[in-house]
């Protein structure tokens, strides 16, 4: 007699638990196939991608000119209030929907890949928190983001090479000026290998750019690597 095999068992199993907790799309609410995970196919195809991953002089690359040398910026989604990548990552951040961030990572990691003008990351790196925040909240949001573009892209991510030193006030209400001042001098950087030459840093929305430039400037400081920065949203202003 053949022995069962667990992988055998899977589908089966995945199979039953569908029928009694199904999987709903955060979006529309239908059922999720095996193959979906947190939004449906239908739902992904309609949120609003920016389509700047190739274009060299998109808005979000522009905010970085002349602020700190970056070889290319971009973000996968526009972030306006009342949609649905706001809601999610409003419960990736203060709901502990900890897959949200695997899954939006997965996501960003598809369209980096897809790009012409990111270069491949020796290493990824997620924006850090400010161990204060850290213990409020658990996790950084941004660090779940990079696992889930490690999976994909094959790369490693390190979240303890980049530290927050300087604890800011939140962001949300300020302005382009206050933003920055917020966040000078804020992040320190150990060491970095010498075999490191291209560093992704990523983060889960980008407004100004102030926060990014900071922890941009301290990653230059401690690497000859180049710097490349992904987020998932891109709050317009």
């Amino acid at each position: 007699m053949t022995p069962i095999s667990l992988n055998n068992l899977k589908p089966w199993y995945e199979g039953v638990l569908s029928i009694f907790y199904p999987q709903l799309c955060f979006a529309c609410n239908r059922n999720l196939n095996h193959a979906e995970e947190l939004l449906c196919k239908k739902c992904i195809a309609h949120l609003p991608r920016t389509r700047f991953e190739n274009q060299v002089d998109n808005p979000v690359a522009q905010m970085f000119w002349g602020r700190v040398p970056i070889t290319f910026a971009s973000s996968l989604f526009y972030y306006r209030k009342g949609e649905v990548i706001q809601e999610i990552i409003h419960r990736l951040k203060y709901r502990r929907n900890l897959h949200a961030g695997l899954f939006l990572g997965r996501l960003v990691a598809r369209m980096v890949k897809e790009s012409t003008l990111f270069p491949f990351p020796d290493l990824i790196v997620p924006v850090p928190l400010h161990e204060r925040k850290m213990r409020m909240r658990g996790y950084n949001q941004s660090e779940l983001l990079a696992r889930g573009m490690s999976e994909v892209l094959g790369a490693p991510y390190d979240a303890e090479v980049a530290l927050r030193q300087v604890y800011g006030e939140s962001q949300t209400q300020k302005s382009r000026y206050e933003r920055w001042e917020n966040v000078d001098e804020a992040f320190i950087c150990g060491d970095i290998s010498p075999d490191i030459r291209n560093i992704l840093l990523v983060d889960d929305v980008v407004t100004t750019g102030a926060t990014i430039e900071a922890c941009a400037s301290a990653l230059q400081k401690a690497s000859d690597a180049k710097i490349s920065v992904v987020t998932i949203g891109y709050a317009a202003r």
